[in-house]
C-alpha cells in the first residue's frame, strides 16, 4: 500500500524533495520522473546559482513537489510558492505532454532524413523534468536573491532558459520551445506588441507576456554565447533590469545594452518579422569574413542491389609476398542515396544554394533529374578502369531547415561510378545584398563494386603482413567498447582515451593492410562491416615490419583465440 502525505500518494522520497502526485496513473508516472532526476538537476543548478541549497546545510526543509492530474485547460505547466523558510518549499506540475497526431509524409521521403526526428516517448519523460527544473530554478532566484524575480520576465526567462538547458527534449521536442520568436516578430493581441521591443531596459512585471521573457531568454543568450561570460557569472549578476545585469557583467553603461544587441540582430535579420528560428540561441552572429558553413556527407543508403551470377577474372597481387596472378571477383550492381548535410555557422538564419559541378540546383521539395558532365567509370580489381560515358544523369532533392539545408543525390541506373564536386554558398536569408560564405565537399556515386572470391580472400591473408594487425587491434577495440558500455555514466577519461588511441590504431592498420594488399582503404573498411570478409578462424601470418622484411618467412602462429573461451577463435559479431 502506497503511503500518503497531504491526501497525495508519496511516490519518491530523497535527500531534498518528496515528490507526490494526485491518484491518477499518468500523474503517478510523471513524478516517477521527476524522483528519478530530481537531484541531479538541483546539483546542476546549485553549481550555476553559486549556491548549496540542501536540507540540513542551507536549507532546514525539504522541497514538497507535487504532480497534478494533467489539465489542458490549464494555463500554466506549473507554479511555486518561491522559497519558503518556515516550511517547505512547494513545486506543482498540473500539465503533462500529449502527442500530437502523426505529420503527413514528405514529398521526398528520406532515407535516412536530414534531422533526426523528435523522440516523443522521450520527450513525454522529459516534459516534466523541464517544467520541474524551472519552477525549481525560480526557487533558487527567490533564496540567493540575486535580483531576478520570477513574477517578472528577466526572471520568467531565465527559468525557461535553464529547464531548456537541463532538458532540452522536454522543451523543444514538446513544442514549448523556441519562445524567442515572438518577440523577433511582434504582433499579438493588445497590448501592442512591436517587433523587438525594449524588454532590456524596460520590466515587465508579469510572467505571462512571451514578448517580454522571449526577449530576456535571447538576451541571456547573447551575454553567454557572443558575449562569453558564463552562465554562473550572468545569473550572479542579476540586477532589477536586463541592462543592469549586463553593465555590471560589461562596466559598459546600461543604456547601452538593448542597443548592442539589437544592432547584431538588425545586421543578421534585417526588419524581418518572419523569423522562425527553431533554438532559442542563435548566437554567435558573426560578420561575413567569420561565418563558415558546416559540411557533413552521410553514409550512403543502398536503395536495390544485386550480383552478377558469372563472376570476372583480374590479375591481382595479393600482398608484398605473393607474386601476381588471376583471381576471380563477382561484380555487384546497387542503387545508392548519398545524402550531404550543411549547417550554417555565425549566421541566424542561412539561406543555402547548392552546385554540382559548378551547375546550380535550385528546386526544393521534390525529386528532379540532372544530367552531368563528368566521366562514368568503373574501377577494375587490377587498377585500371573503364570508361563508360562522358557525363551521368541521377536525381537530386533538397530539404531546407532552420539555418542549415540536405542535399540527396541518388542514382537511376548502375552502369557505372562518377566523383562529384558539390559546392554550397549561404548568406543570411533576411539579407539581400550580401557577401556569400562558401565551402565545398567531393562525394562519389558508387553503382558498381567487386566482391573478392575466397582464393583472394585466403592469398591476402596468407601475403600481407599487416593482416594479423587489423586483427588484433580490432579485437582490443570491441574489447574496450564492451567494457565502457558496461561501466557507470559519464565514463572515466582513462577509458575514453584507450577508445581514441585504439580507434587511431585501427585506422593505421587498415592504411597498412590496405598498401600491403593493393587495396583501397575504404575497400578494407567495407570489408570490416563484413561479417567473415577480412578475419576468419585461418591461421594468422605473424607480423612483419617492412624495413626488415624477410622472404620467405612464413611461419605460422596459432590460431588467437578470445580469452575465457579456448575453443573459438576471434570472430566478429
Amino acid at each position: 500500500m502506497p503511503s500518503y502525505f497531504a491526501g497525495y500518494e508519496i511516490v519518491t522520497s530523497t535527500r531534498n524533495f518528496l515528490v507526490t502526485c494526485e491518484d491518477d496513473p499518468d500523474a503517478r508516472v510523471r513524478a516517477q520522473q521527476i524522483g528519478s532526476s530530481c537531484e541531479a538537476d538541483l546539483a546542476r543548478l546549485n553549481d550555476l546559482f553559486s549556491t548549496n541549497f540542501e536540507t540540513g546545510n542551507t536549507s532546514p526543509h525539504t522541497i514538497w513537489v507535487v504532480v497534478l492530474k494533467h489539465d489542458p485547460s490549464s494555463n500554466a505547466n506549473g507554479w511555486n510558492y518561491g522559497y519558503e523558510s518556515d516550511e517547505s518549499s512547494r513545486i506543482y506540475i498540473r500539465r503533462g505532454f500529449v502527442p500530437p497526431p502523426p505529420p503527413p509524409p514528405p514529398i521526398i521521403p528520406p532515407d535516412p532524413p536530414p534531422l533526426a526526428g523528435t523522440n516523443l516517448n522521450w520527450a513525454m519523460v522529459e516534459f516534466p523534468r523541464f517544467v520541474f527544473v524551472a519552477e525549481l530554478a525560480e526557487i533558487l532566484m527567490d533564496f540567493t536573491g540575486y535580483g531576478w524575480n520570477a513574477g517578472q520576465s528577466p526572471g520568467e526567462g531565465l527559468s525557461n532558459l535553464l529547464g531548456a538547458l537541463l532538458h532540452p527534449a522536454g522543451y523543444y521536442g514538446t513544442g514549448q520551445g523556441p519562445r524567442i520568436n515572438s518577440w523577433l516578430n511582434g504582433g499579438g493581441g493588445p497590448p501592442p506588441n512591436p517587433p523587438r521591443a525594449d524588454f532590456v531596459a524596460n520590466t515587465a512585471n508579469t510572467d505571462q507576456d512571451i514578448f517580454s521573457y522571449g526577449c530576456a531568454i535571447l538576451f541571456i543568450n547573447y551575454l553567454v554565447s557572443q558575449r562569453g561570460y558564463s552562465l554562473k557569472n550572468v545569473i550572479r549578476a542579476g540586477g532589477s533590469t536586463l541592462a543592469e545585469t549586463y553593465a555590471r557583467l560589461t562596466k559598459e553603461p546600461a543604456s547601452a545594452a538593448y542597443g548592442a544587441m539589437n544592432a547584431l540582430l538588425q545586421a543578421h535579420i534585417g526588419s524581418s518579422t518572419s523569423n522562425n528560428m527553431r533554438s532559442d540561441n542563435i548566437f554567435p552572429l558573426r560578420d561575413p569574413k567569420h561565418r563558415s558553413i558546416q559540411t557533413t556527407v552521410a553514409a550512403s543508403a543502398d536503395k536495390g542491389d544485386f550480383t552478377d551470377a558469372t563472376p570476372v577474372s583480374f590479375v591481382i597481387t595479393p600482398g608484398l609476398f605473393c607474386l601476381p596472378e588471376p583471381y576471380e571477383f563477382l561484380r555487384q550492381h546497387q542503387l545508392v542515396e548519398q545524402p550531404i548535410f550543411a549547417l550554417g555557422r555565425g549566421m541566424a538564419n542561412a539561406a543555402f544554394r547548392w552546385f554540382i559541378e559548378g551547375v546550380e540546383v535550385p528546386v526544393r521539395g521534390q525529386w528532379t533529374n540532372i544530367n552531368i558532365s563528368t566521366p562514368l567509370i568503373v574501377r577494375n580489381p587490377d587498377k585500371t578502369q573503364t570508361n563508360v560515358a562522358n557525363n551521368v544523369t541521377f536525381a537530386y532533392g533538397i530539404l531546407d531547415f532552420w539555418n542549415g539545408s540536405a542535399l540527396y543525390l541518388t542514382t537511376l541506373d548502375w552502369n557505372g561510378n562518377c566523383d562529384l564536386k558539390i559546392t554550397l554558398r549561404a548568406k543570411e536569408a533576411a539579407i539581400n545584398k550580401e557577401e556569400e560564405v562558401t565551402a565545398e565537399e567531393s562525394v562519389s556515386l558508387i553503382t558498381i563494386t567487386f566482391s573478392a572470391g575466397e582464393e583472394l580472400k585466403k592469398a591476402r591473408r596468407r601475403c600481407n603482413p599487416f593482416y594479423a594487425r587489423v586483427n588484433d587491434t580490432l579485437w582490443y577495440l570491441t574489447q574496450q567498447l564492451s567494457d565502457l558500455r558496461n561501466r557507470p555514466d559519464p565514463p572515466p577519461d582513462g577509458g575514453v582515451l584507450k577508445i581514441v588511441e585504439t580507434v587511431q590504431q585501427l585506422q593505421k592498420a587498415v592504411s597498412l593492410y590496405a598498401h600491403g594488399g593493393h587495396e583501397s582503404e575504404t575497400e578494407v573498411w567495407r570489408q570490416l562491416g563484413t561479417p567473415g570478409a577480412l578475419r576468419s578462424a585461418d591461421p594468422v601470418p605473424p607480423i612483419l615490419e617492412l624495413t626488415q622484411p624477410r622472404q620467405g618467412d612464413v611461419r605460422r602462429l596459432g590460431s588467437v583465440r578470445a580469452p575465457g573461451n579456448e575453443n573459438s577463435p576471434y570472430s566478429l559479431t
